[in-house]
C-alpha cells in the first residue's frame, strides 16, 4: 500500500497501531532514550495544566501524556484515540494510578463532545497521523471554550546540517529496522518514519494553526529540532 494512502485512511491507521500496540511503549521510550519523558513535561508546563481541571487528551494513544499530566497535576483525563488496542494499554496502565482516566475510541475528526467542553487539550504525536490537520484543527477549535488552550507535541527534522543528516540516517534505517524486528512489523515503522520525515515545518504549520483561527502562544524546537512544541490558543 503507497504511503499517502496509509496517511489519509483512518481504518489503516488503526490497524497500524492495533498491530504494534503490545511493544510500541517499550520500542518508544527505547528508540527515543527516554528523551521524549522531558518533552512531555515541558509541554504540560506550557499548557499550564491545573489539579483541578479535565484535560483531553487527543491521539491518547498508550497513555503516556495522561499518565504524567495526572502524576504531576492531580487532573483527570479524557483520552480519545482510533486504537482500541492502545487505548487498552492506557486504560490498564493509568487504573493502576487510580480512577482519573476515560478511554474513547474514536474519530479525532468527528469528536463526541459538546462545542466548548474543555479548556485545555493536548496531543502528542498524533498530529502527522491526522488525514486531514485543517478538520482536526476546526474540531479541536470547536470542543475548547474561547481562550482555551491546545498543546502539540510533534515530532520535527532538525535544520542544523550535520544534525539532519544523522537524523534522517536514523529515522530511515535504524528506526524501521529495529522497530520492525522486535514488533514483528516492519511496514508499522517504516510508516513512522515517513510520517515523520514528509511532516511540514514548523514555518508552514504556524501559518496552518492561525489559517484555523488559533493563535500561536509558543512554538519551540527541542533537542536540536528532532521534535517541536505548539501551544494553541482559541481566541475569546
Amino acid at each position: 500500500m503507497a504511503k499517502d494512502e496509509l496517511e489519509k485512511d483512518p481504518q489503516t491507521i488503526r490497524r497500524l497501531f492495533d498491530d504494534i500496540s503490545p511493544t510500541y511503549d517499550v520500542l518508544n521510550h527505547t528508540l527515543s532514550m527516554s528523551i521524549d519523558v522531558g518533552w512531555r513535561k515541558r509541554t504540560l508546563k506550557k499548557l499550564g495544566v491545573r489539579d483541578d481541571e479535565t484535560i483531553l487528551d487527543i491521539a491518547s494513544g498508550t497513555g503516556d501524556m495522561a499518565l504524567l499530566a495526572n502524576s504531576l497535576h492531580g487532573c483527570r483525563v479524557i483520552g480519545v484515540d482510533l486504537s482500541g488496542n492502545m487505548l487498552k494499554v492506557a486504560t490498564e496502565k493509568c487504573s493502576k494510578k487510580g480512577d482519573f482516566y476515560t478511554a474513547i475510541e474514536g474519530d479525532a475528526l468527528h469528536m463526541p463532545f459538546d462545542d466548548g467542553s474543555f479548556e485545555k487539550a493536548m496531543v502528542a504525536f498524533g498530529i502527522r497521523n491526522m488525514p486531514d490537520m485543517a478538520v482536526f484543527l476546526k474540531e479541536a477549535n470547536r470542543v475548547l471554550r474561547p481562550g482555551g488552550k491546545l498543546a502539540i507535541l510533534e515530532f520535527s527534522v532538525p535544520e542544523y546540517p550535520v544534525i539532519r543528516q544523522l537524523y534522517l540516517a536514523y529515522l530511515t534505517k535504524i528506526l524501521p529496522f529495529v522497530g520492525g524486528l522486535q514488533s514483528g512489523n516492519r511496514g508499522a515503522y517504516q510508516y513512522l518514519s515517513d510520517s515523520i520525515n514528509r511532516f511540514p515545518s514548523p514555518t508552514s504549520m504556524e501559518a496552518l494553526y492561525r489559517e484555523q483561527g488559533f493563535v500561536v502562544e509558543t512554538s519551540v524546537p527541542l533537542t536540536m529540532g528532532i521534535s517541536h512544541l505548539y501551544v494553541l490558543r482559541r481566541p475569546s
